[in-house]
């Protein structure tokens, strides 16, 4: 009873960082520490520099020979603007708005590593961290209210992980995934009596198991491959859907719905040019098609507390995403980073809503790792997102949006590492 006391009291710490304000990165939260900020985590797969890896590929664990644990506090910064028009059908009165509504994008994220070599071959390691994100905090007077006001979705996952050295050049590594998923998603509902809008809101948590692996080959002295797999999470979860309307409140507490998460596969290489100079590159594949839509079951939808099911679409597609980074050693003790990434949506102009503002972008990130001395380093990693401005189309039997999101992010991550003898 202690030891799930202690991991509920983790995750919700983890959760209400996470969920501060809210967040977006297209559900998918790539910033698993710092030091692989600056090179965006073009050595996903292949990285041997600190515990992290036992998150990307715990392959890489077998690398590490001493004890050791990274702290790295992630900020994410940005907002959406959405430009458009919102129709509300019902009769007798149909009600037509142009307008536009900002919401600010901002969570800070602590992810946190810990790695102990058992002997020569065997490493084991733990992670925390947010592997999926989504949020959103639009006005309740807005264009877009009918839609979507508040939206979260974060998925915080405590892995124990385990690395094999096979051979001084091949290493496997596991894991195992205990996720718990937080939703959040309001809207307001128009009054049939054309009165004050209503409003809607619906929090669900749930568990779920899931699991990840990968190899690491040493092909030549200079040159790693790296691959590694995160398999699909399903959750069922649950939680409260209530409806707040001048005549009172409507609330049930039985409120379900079903969430499958994909599954990823990322293939890196790392090549070291010279002493000074290493290339890499990682190409990242998610299965979204696995995530067409989200069904709550048992939604008040009326103020005599009538509940029904509301399915939101998404109709996701797959995506692939490529990144390149560099890592330069500058002097002993300091190597400077750098990336780019061609990142795709899931997301399409069909079907776009302004709870998923993020679009197609180029990512930027540069970055710097300090060595004070054979126990303690630091990393800084800085991100810049240039988006492109993505199309909203949703049309239902109650409302009908159209316009355009045009949003923008920022992270900086700072990391603290420290091995012990």
């Amino acid at each position: 009873m202690k030891n799930k006391k202690h991991l509920r009291i983790a995750f919700g710490i983890l959760t209400c960082c996470v969920c501060s304000n809210s967040f977006s990165s297209d559900f998918n939260v790539p910033f698993v520490s710092a030091s692989g900020l600056g090179n965006l985590y073009a050595d996903w797969a292949t990285n041997v520099d600190d515990c992290s890896n036992a998150f990307t590929n715990p392959a890489g664990l077998t690398e590490l020979h001493h004890k050791q644990t990274v702290i790295a506090p992630i900020g994410l910064m940005g907002r959406s603007r959405f430009t458009g028009t919102s129709v509300s059908p019902p009769p007798p009165f149909q009600l037509t708005e142009t307008g536009s509504a900002s919401t600010h994008l901002g969570a800070i994220i602590p992810v946190t590593y810990f790695a102990f070599p058992i002997n020569k071959q065997f490493t084991w390691g733990i992670s925390l961290n947010a592997p999926f994100g989504l949020g959103t905090n639009y006005p309740k007077d807005g264009v877009q209210r009918y839609q979507a006001t508040r939206t979260s979705v974060v998925d915080v996952a405590l892995s124990p992980n385990i690395g094999y050295q096979i051979t001084k050049t091949l290493s496997v590594g596991a894991g195992i995934d205990l996720n718990r998923l937080t939703f959040t998603l309001d809207s307001m509902v128009r009054s049939p009596f054309g009165g004050p809008d209503f409003e809607s809101q619906n929090h669900l948590t749930g568990f779920a198991y899931s699991w990840h692996g990968g190899i690491m080959y040493q092909a030549l002295p200079k040159t790693r491959l790296g691959v590694s797999f995160n398999s699909m999470i399903s959750f069922n979860t649950t939680g409260n859907s209530e409806l707040f309307t001048p005549f009172g409140e409507a609330r049930t507490t039985s409120q379900r719905t079903n969430a499958r998460l994909p599954a990823r596969t990322q293939l890196s290489i790392h090549q070291d040019v010279n002493d000074s100079l290493a290339l890499m590159a990682t190409v990242f594949y998610t299965n979204w098609s696995t995530f067409q839509n989200l069904t709550l079951r048992n939604t008040v939808v009326s103020p005599t507390g009538a509940t029904t099911s509301v399915s939101i679409p998404f109709a996701f597609h797959n995506t692939l995403d490529y990144v390149l980074g560099l890592n330069l050693k500058a002097t002993d003790k300091v190597i400077l980073k750098g990336g780019i990434e061609f990142m795709n949506a899931p997301s399409n102009n069909h079907g776009r809503g302004v709870a998923d503002p993020v679009a197609q972008a180029t990512v930027m990130g540069v970055g710097a790792h300090y060595e004070q001395n054979k126990k303690l380093s630091y990393d800084l990693g800085v991100a810049h997102s240039f988006f492109k401005t993505n199309k909203v189309n949703v049309v239902t039997p109650i409302y009908v949006l159209t316009g355009q999101n045009s949003p923008q992010t920022n992270v900086v991550g700072l990391q603290l590492t420290y091995n012990m003898t």
